[in-house]
């Protein structure tokens, strides 16, 4: 794994574990797995469902938030060389429906938002790491 790709992977998983302040764990699970299905929703012709290759093409790190109706998404970690994923991850949140999630999602999404990872493969093709399965080894 080259230093880039370990750096923004060891980032995302320490703006993971510590994202949660007072919130009941179950809670914030619930809503990043309604948020991912959601996502998965909205954007089938680009989500996989294999396990990630070993060295990815890109790792997305985005907060989402909802605004009245419209989400918006506050990007926290991304590849430089690869942009066109990150508007990929930007473009997935576009086409979820906000109205389409349960009202304790929105509230939260609204309270506290959620914060999600995008793993894109060689191909483009992505899962959320929430619903993501585990990644092959090398």
């Amino acid at each position: 794994m080259n230093r880039r790709t370990l750096c923004c992977t060891l980032a995302a998983a320490a703006l993971l574990g510590g994202w949660s302040t007072g919130a009941i764990a179950g809670d914030a699970i619930d809503a990043r797995a309604h948020f991912a299905h959601a996502v998965y929703s909205g954007s089938p012709d680009w989500v996989h469902d294999r396990q990630p290759q070993p060295l990815l093409r890109a790792v997305v790190v985005l907060r989402i938030r909802l605004h009245g109706d419209a989400l918006r998404a506050e990007v926290m970690r991304y590849n430089d060389e690869q942009p066109e994923m990150l508007a990929r991850a930007l473009e997935t949140v576009k086409r979820v429906r906000a109205s389409d999630l349960p009202p304790e999602v929105r509230q939260r999404l609204t309270r506290e938002g959620v914060i999600e990872t995008w793993l894109f493969d060689r191909d483009g093709s992505f899962q959320v790491r929430t619903l993501a399965k585990p990644q092959r080894s090398a």
